[in-house]
């Protein structure tokens, strides 16, 4: 059936289908997305591309945090703090006397002491006299010369950086420069000059100081200052300071350790990501395959047989669950297909029938000869007629069925209110065969919800088919109850014939017309019992049919019962 339909349609597609023509160069550049490797898949650079970021904030977090100024500027005060102590006893116990026979630095010694102690140390150290002028330089231990900012060379490196090294430092150093605090610029204080330093004014007042400033070259440097002291009297003051470049040097060797892991980090990054990336893409280019040649994408809009699908149900993951629902629905797909061409089928064959008979009578008419026999012949064509109306309509509302009842919301109402409602109407249709319509609900709420005129259809279908079945002065009982899981329970029973055992199920089918003697033919399409099953089962419930109990030849009538989840 599928294939007459393609062959009804027109050259460019299949009739219900797509038939918008792909593009060439569209098709080849899915196909070429679809064949591409996994290294140079989007997915995969993706996961590299977030993995790397990921990495690069951590290794960005750890140099902030392994280069606090802070925390390193007290590491520096400590160290400084503990050597000029050392070199303050020594000049002590180097000092003399002055004329009033107090103790006093001498400076000769002092600079004797500087000479041996200082140097070891790697740091510049400056003497001072009680009234803060310089006395003594490390740097400059010869006669007073006009201030010189000093800076030692860099030692050589025994592994020369490399350029990119550099520029990431470089980058480094100019984002960090936009979060310091403005820092007070070093000055150079010659020799018998008088220092301004706040940390020399406050050691000539018995305290330790420090300070940290930067120098014309952006370096930074760490000065303390401590009072020099014998019998507690305050003879000068000794300033220890870093050597400009020091602290970003230490700075730059922490951060090119964390820059080599982080570039070993990087290679292993990138390595998993190709892993992770292939587990993840390979199957999805698998699935996306196998949907594209085998559904709308390939050759054919259609294949009519069933994909093959990959099955990687065995997976514990959500490619997993992809596959497995993917082969779900391409399972329901080609069943609704299939249901689809049993349905063409039978409308072709309960189409076929009032054709068969109206081409008869058409045929015959022009042998009648009178006046009543083509009266006849014309009844028959009416009626014939008015049976295609009939099916069309019923089939016309069976097939947009699906769509409504996904399209409409689903809401509760009252259900004894539509049940009374409708046995009134249905007892209206039963006068002339004086048949009552009773009903037995429950006093307490009795509420459903779904489509509420989807479900008044089903409750008509099924009253209307016991009102045909049903003999003169008998009585149709319509009852209702609330479920104890939850849900509720509609049962229609009759006074009529029955149901033959072996149709219990059958009567469910779409075109089953077995009807009562006493109704004309043809005035039911057999799709309404189809159709309320249809129902039913799309609002999660369900719908039977059995005999009510009898003799055992004559049951006592029938009985349709469908219950709806809560």
């Amino acid at each position: 059936m599928l294939k007459s339909l393609r062959q009804e349609g027109s050259e460019d597609g299949p009739v219900g289908l797509d038939d918008r023509p792909r593009p060439a160069s569209a098709r080849a550049r899915i196909i070429k997305g679809l064949k591409q490797s996994a290294p140079f898949s989007s997915l995969q650079r993706r996961i590299i591309f977030f993995n790397l970021v990921g990495l690069a904030l951590l290794v960005s977090g750890m140099s902030v945090l392994s280069n606090d100024r802070q925390e390193m500027t007290e590491l520096y005060v400590d160290a400084l703090r503990k050597q000029g102590e050392i070199i303050s006893i020594g000049i002590a116990e180097a000092a003399g006397v002055d004329v009033f026979g107090r103790p006093a630095i001498d400076p000769v010694r002092a600079a004797a002491v500087l000479s041996r102690l200082a140097p070891p140390t790697g740091v510049r150290v400056r003497l001072y006299d009680n009234g803060q002028r310089l006395t003594a330089d490390t740097y400059n231990l010869g006669p007073a010369s006009p201030p010189i900012e000093v800076s030692e060379l860099a030692p050589p490196s025994s592994v020369p950086q490399s350029e990119l090294v550099k520029r990431i430092e470089r980058v480094y150093d100019r984002i960090a420069g936009y979060f310091r605090e403005p820092m007070e610029i070093y000055y150079e204080v010659p020799v018998s000059g008088i220092s301004r330093d706040e940390e020399v004014l406050r050691a000539a007042r018995g305290q330790i100081f420090h300070r940290l400033r930067y120098n014309s070259q952006g370096e930074a440097i760490i000065s303390v200052a401590m009072p020099i002291t014998r019998l507690k009297a305050i003879m000068g003051v000794l300033q220890l300071s870093t050597a400009g470049g020091a602290i970003q040097e230490f700075a730059r060797e922490e951060r090119q350790a964390v820059l080599e892991i982080f570039f070993l980090a990087a290679i292993v990054s990138v390595l998993l990501s190709i892993l992770l990336a292939n587990m993840i893409a390979t199957p999805i280019r698998m699935l996306a395959r196998a949907a594209y040649l085998e559904g709308a994408g390939g050759a054919r809009p259609l294949s009519p047989e069933k994909p093959d699908i990959p099955d990687l149900t065995h997976r514990t993951d959500e490619i997993g669950d992809l596959s497995g629902a993917l082969i779900r629905m391409t399972s329901a797909l080609y069943s609704r297909i299939g249901a689809i061409e049993s349905f063409a089928a039978d409308v072709a064959h309960e189409i076929k029938n009032p054709l068969t008979s109206l081409r008869s009578a058409v045929e015959t008419m022009q042998y009648a000869k009178t006046d009543e026999q083509r009266q006849r012949l014309l009844d028959v064509i009416a009626n014939d007629v008015n049976r295609m109306d009939r099916l069309v309509t019923d089939i016309s509302n069976a097939s947009r069925l699906d769509a409504e009842l996904v399209r409409e919301p689903m809401e509760a109402f009252d259900l004894a209110e539509l049940i009374q409602m409708l046995a009134q109407v249905t007892e209206s249709q039963g006068v002339k065969a004086d048949v009552k319509v009773v009903t037995h609900l429950p006093n307490s709420a009795f509420v459903a919800t779904g489509l509420e005129g989807r479900l008044a259809q089903v409750i008509t279908n099924l009253m209307g088919n016991a009102l045909s079945f049903s003999p003169e002065g008998s009585t149709i009982t319509v009852k209702g109850m609330n479920l104890q899981g939850g849900g509720v329970r509609v049962i229609v029973e009759d006074e009529g014939p029955g149901i033959p055992p072996e149709n219990l199920e059958s009567i469910f089918e779409r075109f089953y017309s077995e009807r009562p003697e006493t109704e004309a033919f043809g005035n039911h399409s057999g799709l309404g019992l189809s159709i309320s099953k249809q129902i039913i089962e799309t609002h999660g419930g369900k719908i039977w049919a059995e005999n009510l109990p009898g003799t055992d030849a004559q049951p006592r009538g029938a009985r349709f019962v469908f219950e709806l989840p809560e």
